[in-house]
């Protein structure tokens, strides 16, 4: 009988250790799959990008240098936006114009709108009575260049 007890012991010992080594092998196959899928779902670009990309164009149509105007969906009255939205939206646009520096507000010769499309056709309209500047440039449903107040 006092043999028997170590060899339970060992069995038990290894049993626990082949448990272990096994949970350890699903877990890293499941690291595996996961970062896999998510890999696969990182096609095309990330939002850095995608916005530059997308704000480049209307670069030519800005100041080589100086302060421009930022009006977007948080300067209407009533408007209905996520504010964590408008708020990477101007950093993101910042970071794209630049040397060009946005200033929020209509207080500018130049100001760069970024309104969203909700399918609206008189938004344009609309922005440009409630906020007292006029279209100079339009560029897409969104993105457009406005003559402001510049005082």
């Amino acid at each position: 009988m006092s043999k028997l007890k170590p060899f339970i012991l060992n069995i038990a010992r290894y049993g626990v250790l082949i448990v272990l080594v096994g949970l350890c092998v699903v877990s890293a196959i499941n690291g595996y799959q996961t970062g896999a899928q998510a890999a696969g779902e990182l096609k095309g670009d990330d939002m850095v990008t995608a916005w530059d990309k997308r704000l480049r164009k209307i670069r030519p149509l800005l100041p080589e240098y100086g302060v421009v105007g930022y009006l977007a969906d948080w300067d209407i009255p009533g408007a209905q936006y996520g504010s964590s939205d408008q708020e990477v939206e101007f950093l993101l646009a910042q970071y794209t114009v630049a040397p060009v520096i946005l200033e929020r507000g209509k207080k500018h010769p130049v100001i760069l709108g970024n309104f969203s499309d909700n399918g609206d056709t008189n938004k344009l309209l609309e922005v440009e009575s409630t906020l007292g500047i006029r279209l100079s440039q339009p560029y897409s449903n969104e993105i457009n260049i406005f003559t402001g107040t510049g005082k």
